[in-house]
């Protein structure tokens, strides 16, 4: 039997329903060429990528691929389809239509798509505009909150409030005239945040304590002169209400809140009562869990007498215990890498002298010997410290210590940059597992509980454990978009909610501080 026809000479039945679905699919088709075509190009910061320094997003050509692919399967498909089509429903409204909703249908599994052959990607959220005047230079940053909410980058003349979302300048606290930021606190404490200042060929020792949520200097001080710097930071420190000064042989205390003066000590080579009268100097300091811990040397420069760690009841100032550093020639370097527990590098004017990270299981017991791990060895050499530009009031170590482990950067032997990321164990100094990024650690730091983020030259942000050193989330990192040649040689990787704050210490070739998010 012939096939029935319709009083308007059409073939019914389900022939025109499959070539409406055949209209529907090719339009799909024509959608997601147009879409991937758009997000592909779109993907490419800049209008370039590729290369080991600027990478394309991991999706970029795949997308592209099939947008070509597509682009001519689709808009063969979608000609033949209206042709069949119209053969037995004239017209262009209807066609339209089933194209238009196609296009629309393709577009939400389009995404979806895209997005897994892209992976996770970090764009630039935001950045901020050059130093000016251009003489001045970033010299530390602090992170307020728990969610990094705020960071305030300290510069030579300034310490600048920045909002982490938007990157709007918030408050401005300008050094004291022809005086420049010499040291910063690690961090922030109930609210507050020291920094010291220094004159031309003068010591380090004007200090305020600041209100980092208004900018606003609370107290200010001025010590009897200061130490040499060495490098490390750690000349001011605070815990317990207490906030901790190194001065010219004298280590000081002061009210968080007010500046009032707590106590004073004056470290000696001998103990309390001792006859031995060399002159010490304090190096380092870091405070935690009631405890000041200080570094101190003894002896000039050409005649090394001896160097101790003193432990400081915060509160009072009293000496709790001492114990002496294992050097023999003055040091070069001092740096705490964690007060709790207590983690310290040391580098000696000796080249055959000590050169290694100090982890003490408890710093109070004579008796226990620190463990060490060399910077420099058989199987790596370990770079704690980013080469020049670097924070010279807060140092930035390319370091973590967390799960009782030191993570640091490391250079496979006779590479010239660090490529990898290992982990020592703080109890007998072995080395527990290594990751090798293929590209330069440029920073690292703390990613959340157990983790350790590591962004690298390739624009690739890694997630590592810290316990086994297993990637978390894509093998290959997470692609960071539109950041090339907008780092320095040691930036500070600072989190800030679900994204990271960027912040270089060379402001006026680079931006001072941007910002990186999903």
């Amino acid at each position: 039997m012939g096939e029935k026809m319709a009083e308007d000479g059409r073939p019914s039945g389900t022939r025109p329903l499959g070539k409406a679905a055949l209209v529907v699919g090719a339009g799909a088709l024509v959608g997601l060429a147009v879409e991937f075509h758009a997000l592909g190009w779109t993907s490419i910061p800049g209008n370039s990528c590729g290369g080991r320094y600027r990478p394309c997003p991991e999706g970029t050509t795949p997308t592209l691929i099939l947008a070509f692919v597509l682009t001519f399967v689709g808009f063969v498909g979608l000609t033949i389809a209206l042709a069949a089509f119209t053969r037995i429903r004239p017209g262009k409204a209807v066609p339209g239509a089933l194209v238009a909703a196609g296009v629309l249908i393709a577009l939400w599994p389009g995404w979806q798509a895209y997005l897994w052959m892209r992976g996770p990607v970090l764009d630039r959220a935001w950045q901020s505009g050059p130093d000016r005047p251009a003489s001045v230079r970033g010299v530390g940053a602090w992170a307020v909150g728990e969610d990094g909410g705020t960071v305030v980058r300290a510069r030579t003349d300034a310490l600048v409030a920045y909002d982490s979302g938007s990157g709007d300048r918030g408050w401005v606290l300008r050094a004291p005239v022809r005086e420049s930021v010499c040291a910063m606190s690690e961090g922030i404490v109930d609210g507050i945040g020291l920094v010291a200042f220094e004159r031309d060929d003068k010591p380090c020792d004007t200090v305020w304590g600041v209100d980092v949520s208004s900018g606003r200097k609370v107290w200010e001080r001025n010590l009897t002169g200061r130490t040499p710097l060495y490098g490390g930071g750690g000349v001011l420190s605070a815990d317990a209400g207490v906030a901790v000064a190194l001065g010219e042989r004298s280590v000081h205390g002061y009210g968080l809140t007010d500046g009032a003066v707590r106590w004073t000590v004056k470290p000696t080579a001998a103990g309390a009562g001792g006859e031995d009268d060399a002159e010490c100097e304090p190096v380092t300091a870091s405070s935690a869990d009631g405890t000041t811990r200080v570094a101190v040397t003894c002896g000039y420069y050409t005649d090394f007498h001896s160097a101790w760690i003193l432990t400081l009841d915060t509160a009072t100032g009293k000496e709790l215990s001492r114990r002496e550093l294992p050097v023999e020639s003055y040091l070069t370097a001092a740096a705490v890498l964690s007060a709790e527990p207590f983690t310290l590098l040391v580098q000696e004017k000796d080249e055959r002298g000590l050169a290694a990270v100090l982890s003490y299981g408890d710093p109070d017991d004579p008796e226990r010997e620190p463990v060490t791990i060399p910077l420099t060895a058989d199987e790596e050499d370990l770079a704690v410290t980013a080469t020049d530009p670097v924070f010279a009031a807060r140092p930035v170590f390319r370091a973590v210590v967390a799960d009782g482990n030191l993570i640091v950067a490391a250079a496979k032997p006779g590479a010239d940059r660090p490529e990898r990321v290992a982990a020592y164990a703080l109890d007998d100094g072995r080395r527990r597992w290594h990751a090798d990024l293929g590209t330069g650690v440029v920073a690292l730091a703390p990613a959340g509980r157990d983790r350790v983020a590591v962004l690298g030259e390739s624009q690739r942000l890694w997630t590592l454990t810290t316990g086994d050193g297993t990637r978390v989330g894509e093998e290959d990192g997470t692609t960071v978009r539109d950041i090339s040649f907008k780092l320095d040689s040691g930036p500070q990787l600072v989190r800030a909610g679900d994204g990271w704050v960027i912040v270089n210490a060379d402001g006026g070739t680079y931006p001072p501080a941007l910002a990186v998010s999903p």
